[in-house]
């Protein structure tokens, strides 16, 4: 007859090892909802390609010139407008120690991220 602390050993290892398989099974979930196809994003500069490549594409197939230029131009005047009213709100907040920092708003400030922004 197996003593107490035995037992306990052997119980404990016993739902040790179910811990594992149930961790393996939901590692191969995530796995497979991870791996989804990405989707197509309307921006502003996808509008705009989408344009100009209707543009060269009425160019190149000249029966159709009239109808896809039109198209083309009207995506791309419409990515152009969509550029400049989509709200600038930054990506993430700069944060020191839990703490939000704010740059003063000078003019070499200004200046500086007229240069940098990226696009």
């Amino acid at each position: 007859m197996p003593r107490r602390y035995e037992k306990e050993i052997e119980e404990i290892l016993d739902r040790d090892e179910r811990r594992v398989r149930r961790t393996d099974r939901v590692r191969t979930v995530t796995r497979r909802a991870t791996h989804t196809r990405q989707r197509i994003r309307l921006t502003s500069g996808n509008l705009m390609l989408a344009g100009l490549g209707l543009v060269v594409l009425g160019l190149i197939l000249k029966s159709l010139f009239v109808l896809l230029a039109t198209i083309g131009a009207l995506l791309f005047v419409a990515g152009y407008i969509m550029y400049f009213t989509r709200a600038r709100t930054p990506r993430y907040e700069k944060r020191w120690r839990g703490e939000v920092v704010n740059y003063p708003d000078s003019w070499p400030n200004r200046f500086r991220r007229l240069f940098s922004r990226r696009r």
